[in-house]
């Protein structure tokens, strides 16, 4: 039906319920360079960690036996590995955003890929002449090249000189938690903001002197004056919603009187009651980011 372009399917509706799928979900998106280079590279990272736990527990280069078992068994660790990659979603992540949630999946989809192979060699060659610690030492590098592959594309973005935030405005970031974390992050990857953050300011004082994505907190209550002039601020914006009317209110008098800009973090989630193509162009702008 594809190849002859008949259209007995909504094709639409195919794709949604197949996103749904692991595996098919893999199949929509493997027509894209980056799905096949994703492949390959797991392909070499799956052959270099079964090859590294043999070099560990035996001399490479050797005419050992066992480097006999490790050709025969290598088609083997290939292919159920990427089937547990599959299977277990690895490819449905994008490396960009990897995270703590993706590194659990690397570990559950490494750690059945290494029980269905242990259980195909024991029913196959009876694991007569293999070695345990080869299939331990094989799921424990393979997982660290598996996490580094992914986390190095993160890595390299911040080792690649960025978009120039040198004429954007200054800004001073109140809060250094979770949300002032969330905020910075912002101003960082959303460069039509214009913003070039200088550090935080927060009234806990362990967390003075600490970095947060190479960033300092500087000070917190009462040393607000002073980080607006060395840092030479244009802005202040106010991240955490934790946060008194009183403590809003000096912060607003210290700004105000030295003719800085004050800002908060507002982020709603509006109900669209109209046509949207009705109010193209009337979008209005407010003082919230």
């Amino acid at each position: 039906m594809f190849l002859a372009r008949a259209r007995g399917y909504n094709e639409e509706d195919q794709v949604l319920v197949a996103r749904e799928n692991p595996l098919f979900a893999f199949l929509v998106d493997f027509s894209y360079k980056r799905r096949i280079f994703e492949v390959l590279l797991d392909v070499v990272l799956i052959v270099l960690a079964y090859w590294s736990a043999y070099a560990i527990k035996f001399e490479p280069f050797s005419n050992s036996p066992a480097w006999k078992l490790f050709l025969r068994t290598l088609p083997v660790l290939v292919v159920v590995r990427l089937a547990a990659f599959l299977v277990f979603g690895v490819y449905r992540g994008i490396w960009r955003y990897t995270s703590m949630d993706d590194l659990m999946t690397f570990a559950k989809a490494v750690a059945a890929g290494s029980i269905v192979s242990l259980t195909i060699v024991l029913f196959k060659f009876r694991f007569q002449g293999f070695s345990r610690a080869v299939f331990a030492i094989d799921a424990l590098v393979m997982l660290l090249l598996l996490a580094g592959s992914r986390i190095a594309f993160r890595f390299f973005r911040k080792v690649i000189p960025a978009v120039s935030t040198e004429h954007g405005r200054r800004v001073l970031i109140y809060g250094a938690g979770d949300a002032g974390e969330f905020l910075l992050r912002e101003l960082l990857n959303n460069r039509e903001l214009r913003y070039a953050p200088v550090g935080f300011i927060d009234d806990d004082a362990c967390k003075h002197g600490k970095l947060i994505h190479g960033f300092r907190v500087f000070g917190g209550n009462g040393s607000l004056a002073r980080i607006i002039t060395d840092q030479q601020v244009e802005q202040v914006l106010i991240s955490t919603p934790r946060i008194s009317a009183e403590r809003i209110a000096e912060i607003w008098s210290e700004c105000d009187a030295r003719n800085i800009e004050l800002r908060r973090m507002s982020i709603r989630i509006e109900a669209i009651s109209d046509n949207p193509l009705k109010t193209v162009g009337q979008v209005t702008t407010n003082g919230d980011l």
